[in-house]
């Protein structure tokens, strides 16, 4: 049979394969199940991408592929495939007989083959198992090479990290040595590739048997579906390779094992000598292959250079494998780790002030740091440090690192002192504050500390000494690190407690140790202050100081010293100054006088206009387009001479420390570079980052800088105006709306850079409307308008005029009633037109349509102009195309890099402003203006040609806030951006130039009428109108133009070489002397209790109350002070100076009554003597007479009786606490004692939900308890007593029960029990878990009644529970479950103080802890105390969390276990289970077993969510 013995049905045509360069005629299938051949299928085929059948007109789509893309019959064309192979097999063979049959063959063999198949069953038979054999084979060799390909991936990536591993943990050692030698050691490990290549080849033998194996069993299946097949194909070759058996023993598996045998040594002798040879990698045995443990080196610190010696110990060649759980430990003092077998209890940090250092340790540091004084003098050079304590950016806690040797050594003598009894405390040993004792820190680390407060047991107050064994808890201060902790001392434990934690030097010990200085060395960034005065360092400050610093070692510049503490600055050696970086984050700024209010920066004058219609020669210095380009006179020998000293003044090598910019602002004149030359500039925005956008003066250019490139300007340099005029040509308009890319090209190549001559037509037009001439031998050069109009770049203003006086058509026809109105649909733009990515603004800046797409303050309003929304679409348009089916790309993304973003589902441009190491990126929406949170897949990079923004940031125009403030109010941000976000308007521009755009915004009201924003805000009290001070370039631009008009001659105009003229003097009449008295003093309450109403506190912690008459009386007293001010009065220049009672008006435009407090410039510091307020009010706001002097004062001065702030004063924080306990709510206040002048402060004590005021900040350590006071009694608020008549009552069985105090009792286990039945009550995480013991024998108790019936007796009687009125930390309780029943807990601590409180507790008998507000709290009956807990806190063994997982939800107070572990562990920890006790100290650890006698863990390290331990 030949291949062309198959043919089309309807042409007759053979069916053909296709071969080298020749087409062939293949078979397809259509929808209808006809075969027809690829020649008939095209001739067929119709526009509509259709195919008609031609016998049962039946139709078939086809796709973009055509024909070609249509199912070919399988069938036919393995029988031409077939019949090609056994025709070239037959040639060689010479079998005549098979040759004639062959020649011959049936015309439809391929459907006449029934009767062939009945008539060999056996064939189909043995088919069927060769076919079974094969598809067990193939799997098994598919799972041999996805293992062998994977173990060789895992293998290869296993490899490569462990070296990598030893590298690192080699290198860390010497980071700022080896880095570099470092990355050249990783790139050579690209030969470990190569090692693996005869276990490729392994793997493509076993790829060679797949494809046979496949071969095979296609043909074979072919086989079976046709039987008449087999005489075309080698059937027992076939079923030998289908049952051929896969020997895993050929394949060679022991790559999965294979290691390159590479190991990282650090080479000591040679490291002073050549850096190049310090680290190398070495082959350990290229015959065995085995894992070799690295030598352990110790860090030797010489100077102020780091040199890295091995350790004297040998260590054998080939050593046992390194266990999983082994890590290379960090110094001690650069990691702080917190373990849980710890039984000190460790809270919060104090804010406890540092102690003062004994003589000798003040001797030693001031000699240490004279040493490093003298050294930076002599030779001037970093210090390298490490942070070990940060509390803000002015004060900070730093260790050179040239010390890291004697702190070693200090570390070894103080672990050696406290290793002998000799250090244990006695009874008869007393703890005194300020002496010097050992804490137990970290494992094996004992630390001196200094004692700063002290408390004793059963006492409230701290006191200055105790015995040792009465110690309750205290504070310490770690002298070597910088910072303080709080100890608690178990109370039940004694003095072993005590000595678990704390050690005491002997005398020798002291000695020697006073001898070491502290190698804390307390520091502060030079000339760097809060960004806010007024909140001071932002916890944000601190975290981006300490996420900067880190745990390595950084070089520091000391400046200087004040006191005992350093001023210095700190930078890495990838980064920049920590000072300049905290300033450039907006979390802080450079130390500057503080300007006067109504002062503004120094501006150069305005350009001098020219005459006009007189010609004068100029150079073009820069052109953006013929309507905007920029011209410098030429022959102006001043600025020559101006210019020559620029270059002398900045190209001095010291002019860049002294000249340096820190911080540039809007509109601020500066100097930077220009071809290599220091020219003037204006500083008109920042793009972002580190970098501005300025505006260069004299050339009219713009350029984005870096701020290191700007310099200050001095006064000298502001003598001359500005050299650039900004012109435009006259008479000529260009062909479009805007000037197209040729006619700005055409019109650079014409004039840019060269002398040509200009006439100005207006002067009074900005920009200058001019005509230009080019300069010829006759000086009568051709006009550049005139070359443009020839060459049809543009097109004379007086022909448009000419065309524009015709008369227009009128006559309007009305469309018939009959046609249907269709609505107008904008034209889409065309397809040819350029995709410009960025704005224009408009030739006409009135009447501009905007959508408000992001507000954050009247001055940052971002908008889009509704004339651009069609390019904007064209934008996500092509986004959309570019990304939409793209895939995330491995790229390391970093701030100020643009993007295309994914933002739920539509991808829009933006640009990153941070990236966190989660992969959670901060992007800015371009067209947009808002900020959102992505991951970083959903980012892609961003081509150059579609970075831009469609969006116009503006300022309202004519505002400033109200109340005297600097910046807008959270109200009026937060009412502006209610109103306005996603409105339509209509914007005016004022200035163009500035950034933010000054405009004008109308909103449509109501009523449908356009309303001017900015009135609206000051109708509401939110702004203030901005007063017309005209600037300086606007007076001396304006004084020109007088001077113009009155000069008679042109001949006496100004020329621009001359210094504009100055301004006169204005006349300042002197202050009106004024003065007024006080108001008088409030009338006090009497002493008891008394509802009142918070209406202040001030700075200082002064707490003003009113009462409930006295706010009735404010109401009254508002109107009648708007009845005596009805309009305001007429601002005169007074003198502050002997006023005290004023009157203010507020930020409500009310009057209210004020007493003057001090005057700062052009404010005045205002307290309202009705409600306490404190402010800052303008002095227009300020009138100084005194309204209804026979009211009183309304509000009583307020102190906290029984306490002592902490310092001099109430800390900032603490005023902050109360003002969000008190201000605006309705508390009891009981008036202590009076003072003898009713001005001053009302000694009172206020209840909060129940609790005392000065209790509350004693807890939160703000204060303390006053010690005049005789007995605790004293600080308890009791309640009012009734006025009840003296009758003779009987309260026999109605006192209150006693409170128990104390602690529960833990559920000991015996030393001889090993192993008890338990259930788990509680899984807190994985491996801890709450016990409940069911071995009765275990828990027996000698009451006869069970925990079970007393709890169900007292819930029967639980309305005679009294309320829980003291909160001690372990007080125990009764608490309220989520069933209605009371179960014991104890108090763990304060959860919420406001608006209620809230206590957290812990259920001692089932483990769980809760949030309950004070209502749901009891007392503890005394006959519940004595049972102990049912909840025994056990800690589980033989598993650890997963060193490497995938899962990114976590359990959020133990971030190393996953959520996915945590369910399987509780679906593992149902029912009985057998616990066996492996460790009782310090805590009790079990192995948790099931009823089977597994291990309960054993599935959780199977599936992945736990390594064993």
């Amino acid at each position: 049979m030949s291949e062309t013995a198959v043919t089309c049905q309807i042409c007759g045509a053979s069916y053909t394969l296709p071969e080298d360069e020749a087409v062939g005629n293949l078979p397809h299938v259509l929808l209808c199940s006809h075969i027809i051949c690829s020649t008939c299928l095209r001739a067929l085929e119709s526009p509509q991408k259709g195919i008609t059948c031609p016998e049962c007109q039946m139709e078939t789509l086809i796709g973009e592929e055509g024909v070609d893309g249509l199912e070919l019959d399988s069938r036919i064309i393995g029988l031409i495939y077939t019949a090609r192979m056994n025709t070239k097999k037959d040639r060689h063979s010479g079998d005549r007989w098979k040759s004639q049959r062959l020649k011959s063959p049936p015309p439809y063999a391929a459907v006449h083959t029934q009767e062939n198949a009945e008539g060999r069953p056996d064939v189909v038979k043995v088919l069927d198992e060769g076919l079974t054999k094969a598809e067990e084979n193939l799997n098994q060799l598919d799972k041999l090479h996805q293992t062998l390909a994977d173990g060789i991936h895992a293998q290869l990536k296993k490899e490569r990290t462990r070296i990598v591993r030893e590298i690192d943990e080699a290198v860390i050692k010497a980071r700022s040595i080896l880095m570099k030698r470092r990355n050249m050691l990783v790139s050579k490990l690209n030969a470990v590739d190569h090692l693996f290549s005869d276990g490729w080849k392994e793997c493509t033998r076993i790829e060679e048997r797949v494809k046979d194996l496949q071969t095979a069993i296609q043909k074979a299946r072919h086989v079976r579906q046709v039987p008449s097949l087999e005489t075309y194909c080698n059937l027992d070759t076939i079923l030998e390779t289908l049952q051929i058996p896969v020997d895993v023993e050929s394949y060679d598996m022991s790559w999965l094992s294979l290691r390159s045998g590479l190991s990282c040594s650090l080479q000591i002798d040679s490291l002073t000598e050549s850096l190049k040879n310090c680290l190398k990698i070495t082959d350990v045995d290229d015959s065995c292959i085995r894992e070799v443990a690295v030598e352990p080196v110790q860090h030797v610190v010489k100077s102020t250079e780091e040199v890295w010696d091995s350790s004297s110990q040998s260590v054998p060649r080939i050593a046992e494998p390194i266990p999983k759980n082994q890590r290379t430990r960090s110094p001690s003092f650069m990691r702080e780790k917190h373990t849980g077998t710890e039984k000190v209890e460790i809270a919060h940090s104090y804010p406890v002030a540092e102690p003062r250092c004994n003589e000798r340790n003040r001797t030693l540091k001031k000699h240490r740091r004279q040493h490093l004084e003298n050294s930076s003098t002599l030779q001037p050079k970093m210090v390298y440090a490490l942070a070990t304590h940060i509390v803000n950016p002015g004060h900070f806690y730093v260790r050179y690192l040239y010390e890291h040797k004697t702190g070693q050594k200090l570390a070894k003598k103080i672990n050696e002192f406290c290793s002998g009894e000799n250090s244990h405390f006695t009874c008869s040993d007393e703890i005194k504050t300020g002496s010097l004792i050992f804490v137990y820190w970290k494992e094996d680390v004992w630390c001196r500390v200094t004692v700063t407060e002290l408390f004793q047991k059963e006492r409230f107050q701290s006191v200055t000494k105790c015995l040792a064994s009465e110690v309750s808890r205290l504070c310490v201060y770690f002298e070597d690190y910088g910072f303080s902790k709080g100890l608690s001392i178990p109370s039940d434990g004694g003095l072993s407690s005590l000595n678990e934690c704390l050690r005491r030097p002997d005398a020798a010990a002291l000695m020697e140790i006073n001898g070491w200085a502290p190698l804390a060395i307390k520091c502060s960034l030079q000339d760097i202050i809060p960004a806010d005065l007024v909140n001071g360092w932002t916890a944000e400050a601190s975290d981006e100081m300490r996420r900067l610093l880190g745990n390595e070692a950084v070089e520091m510049q000391v400046f200087g010293e004040d006191g005992d503490t350093l001023l210095v600055d700190m930078r890495k050696t990838a980064m920049v100054s920590l000072r300049e970086h905290l300033v450039f984050m907006e979390l802080a700024r450079f130390y500057s006088p503080i300007v006067a209010p109504g002062s503004a920066p120094l501006l150069f004058y305005p350009p001098v206009p020219p005459k006009i219609n007189v010609e004068f020669n100029a150079m073009v210095a820069h052109v953006n387009s013929p309507s905007d380009f920029y011209v410098q006179q030429v022959e102006n020998m001043e600025y020559m001479l101006l210019h020559s000293k620029l270059q002398d003044c900045y190209s001095h090598p010291k002019a860049h420390r002294e000249f340096q910019i820190h911080c540039p602002s809007i509109s601020q004149a500066c100097v930077a570079r220009y071809d290599q030359e220091w020219c003037r500039v204006q500083v008109t925005g920042f793009p972002g980052g580190r970098m501005v956008e300025v505006r260069y003066v004299d050339f009219g250019c713009k350029k984005t800088l870096s701020v290191k490139d700007l310099r200050q300007i001095k006064d000298e340099f502001f003598a001359l105006p500005e050299m650039a005029l900004w012109c435009s040509l006259n008479d000529v308009v260009s062909l479009q709306k805007t000037w197209s890319d040729e006619a700005c090209d055409m019109f650079k190549d014409l004039v840019e850079h060269k002398l040509i001559t200009v006439v100005v037509k207006d002067s009074n037009t900005r920009p200058l409307p001019v005509c230009l001439y080019e300069i010829g031998d006759d000086f009568q050069g051709t006009s550049v308008v005139d070359t443009l109009v020839r060459n049809g770049f543009a097109v004379s203003s007086k022909q448009i005029q000419v065309e524009d006086t015709q008369p227009l058509e009128t006559t309007v026809w009305d469309p018939p009633f009959e046609e249907e109105v269709r609505p107008v649909v904008p034209t889409p733009p065309p397809a040819s037109e350029e995709l410009k990515p960025n704005l224009i603004l408009p030739t006409c800046l009135k009447d501009i349509r905007v959508r408000v797409t992001h507000v954050t303050s009247p001055g940052n309003i971002f908008v889009q102009l509704l004339q651009f929304d069609s390019q904007l679409k064209r934008i996500h348009d092509t986004l959309k195309r570019h990304f939409s089916k793209s895939e995330p790309q491995e790229m390391h993304w970093e701030a100020e890099m643009f993007c295309a973003a994914n933002n739920t589902g539509v991808w829009e441009r933006g640009k990153v402003c941070s990236v966190s190491t989660s992969g959670v990126a901060e992007v800015l929406r371009c067209d947009f203006g808002n900020k959102v949170n992505l991951h970083v897949n959903n980012l892609r990079p961003l081509c150059a040609d579609l970075i831009g923004s469609f969006l116009l940031e503006c300022n309202l125009s004519g505002l400033r806030p109200a109340g005297g403030r600097s910046t807008w109010t959270a109200t009026a941000c937060d009412f502006i951006s209610l109103y306005l976000t996603g409105a339509m308007a209509v914007m005016d521009i004022k200035e163009p130039t500035t950034r933010p755009v000054l405009v004008s915004l109308f909103c449509s009201n109501r009523a449908g009428q356009n309303v001017n924003f900015a009135d609206f805000l000051i109708s509401e009290g939110l702004a203030l109108k901005e007063r017309k001070a005209a600037s300086t370039s606007e007076m001396v631009f304006s004084e020109e133009c007088v001077l113009s008009e009155q000069v008679p001659e042109p001949q006496k105009i100004v020329s621009p070489s001359q210094t504009p003229p100055t301004p006169t003097p204005r006349f300042n009449p002197s202050p009106e002397r004024v003065q007024t008295r006080s108001y008088p003093p409030p009338e006090l309450p009497p002493c008891g209790n008394t509802l009142m109403s918070i209406s202040a506190i001030s700075e200082q912690g002064v707490i003003y109350a009113m009462t409930h008459q006295a706010v009735c009386e404010f109401d009254r007293l508002r109107e009648r002070l708007q009845q005596y001010i009805k309009t305001l009065p007429r601002q005169k220049n007074y003198n502050w100076k002997g006023v005290l009672g004023c009157a203010v008006m507020g930020t409500d435009m009310f009057w209210y009554r004020g007493q003057v407090q001090e005057v700062i410039g052009g404010h005045v510091k205002v307290r309202y003597v009705d409600q306490g307020l404190v402010e800052s009010i303008p002095v227009c706001h300020v009138y100084p007479v005194v309204l209804c002097e026979d009211v009183p004062q309304l509000c009583v001065p307020c102190q906290i009786n029984g306490v002592i702030p902490i310092g001099k004063g109430w800390q900032w924080d603490a005023v902050v606490l109360m003002k969000e306990l008190l201000l605006g709510r309705s508390v009891n206040v009981c008036i202590m004692e009076q003072p003898e002048d009713p001005r001053d402060c009302v000694t009172v004590e206020i209840m909060v939900d129940g609790m005392a005021l000065s209790k509350i900040m004693v807890h939160h350590q703000y204060a303390t308890f006053d010690s005049a006071i005789s007995s605790q009694e004293d600080y308890v608020v009791k309640p009012p007593t009734l006025d009840l008549d003296d009758w003779d009552l009987n309260t026999e069985g109605l006192e209150e029960p006693q409170l128990v105090l104390g602690v529960y009792k833990e559920l000991q286990i015996p030393k001889g029990i090993k192993h008890f039945p338990a259930r788990v009550k509680h899984i807190r995480t994985p491996n801890e878990v709450f016990l409940c013991v069911l071995e009765k024998t275990l828990r027996k108790l000698e009451q006869e009644v069970s925990l079970e019936e007393a709890l169900e007796r007292v819930n029967n009687s639980v309305e005679n529970l009294s309320m829980l009125t003291d909160f001690p930390i372990e007080c125990p309780c009764l608490a309220e479950y989520s069933d209605g029943k009371y179960y014991r807990a104890k108090l763990l601590g304060f959860s919420e103080v406001t608006p209620s409180v809230k206590l957290l507790v812990r259920h001692v008998d089932f483990g769980s802890d809760d949030i309950l507000p004070v209502n749901k709290l009891r007392q503890l009956p005394a006959s519940l105390h004595h049972y102990p807990c049912a909840a025994v806190h056990v800690k589980l063994a033989g598993f650890k969390p997963a060193n490497v997982s995938l899962e990114m939800e976590r359990i959020p107070y133990r971030p190393e276990w996953t959520m996915k572990a945590m369910l399987e562990m509780i679906d593992l920890l149902n029912g009985e289970l057998t616990a066996v006790v492996t460790a009782t100290e310090p805590q009790l650890t079990v192995l948790l077993y099931n009823a089977d006698g597994t291990l309960v863990h054993t599935r959780l390290v199977e599936k992945g969510l736990a390594d064993y331990e």
